[in-house]
């Protein structure tokens, strides 16, 4: 009987090719793991209603898949564009994560994130703590090769990546440890954050078992507010 087997990654935060390993996981393991990408994207024609009806649809997708053998589970908003707005990568991660929790299959499959919105620390932070075991802030990384490209004689912007990789580490190390967790794999889907000005529909709905003690806008309203963003 041939032994179980496990993908790991050495730290949380992904670069380019570390990414492209995970997309093409089939090719690099012979077929042992197989990944499968969700776009949180939607038409911005749309409009705010179509929110909740995307993310349901995320959900059934992602459990389809991980019913289907997919053991990576990948949410990509680099299809964003003038027509595209991305559902906001916290909220669909929440969303699948609680939801694949609920059907007994979130031990079935790693959810990977790619998005343009993780920059800083506290992003990482959240994105992790609602079930991200690994994340590809692709913008900002575009963002350090562009900027170095643009002023030579410095440190190249792969040097520029792997020090941003490093840095948002140990940040994420300081941030486990004043809550006393040790491991990434422990605080991966912890929810140990309290929620600030969301409606407590919303937090039980896609943010299920978080402290909220002051309530705010809803689920129309935040996608009302990440189209505002996008068209400016």
């Amino acid at each position: 009987m041939n032994p179980p087997i496990r993908l790991e990654v050495h730290q949380p935060v992904l670069d380019f090719y570390e990414m492209e390993k995970i997309r093409n996981i089939e090719r690099y393991t012979s077929g042992k793991f197989k990944s499968y990408e969700l776009d949180i994207t939607y038409p911005v024609a749309w409009g705010r209603e179509a929110i909740e009806a995307r993310l349901a649809s995320l959900c059934a997708q992602a459990e389809d898949a991980v019913r289907g053998g997919f053991s990576v589970i990948i949410l990509s908003d680099r299809m964003v564009s003038p027509e595209r707005v991305a559902i906001p990568a916290l909220l669909a991660i929440s969303a699948i994560h609680q939801h694949l929790v609920g059907r007994g299959l979130r031990t079935s499959a790693g959810l990977v994130v790619e998005t343009g919105s993780a920059r800083e620390v506290h992003h990482f932070a959240l994105l992790g703590g609602y079930g991200a075991e690994a994340i590809h802030p692709c913008v900002a990384m575009e963002t350090l090769l562009t900027l170095h490209a643009a002023a030579p004689g410095g440190i190249d912007g792969h040097k520029a990546i792997k020090n941003y990789v490093k840095a948002i580490g140990k940040g994420l190390r300081k941030v486990m440890s004043k809550m006393g967790i040790s491991t990434y794999m422990s605080y991966t889907g912890a929810q140990i954050f309290e929620a600030v000005g969301l409606a407590r529909s919303m937090v039980d709905k896609y943010f299920t078992g978080t402290t909220s003690s002051v309530e705010g806008i809803g689920v129309f309203e935040l996608a009302e507010e990440a189209i505002r963003i996008h068209q400016a």
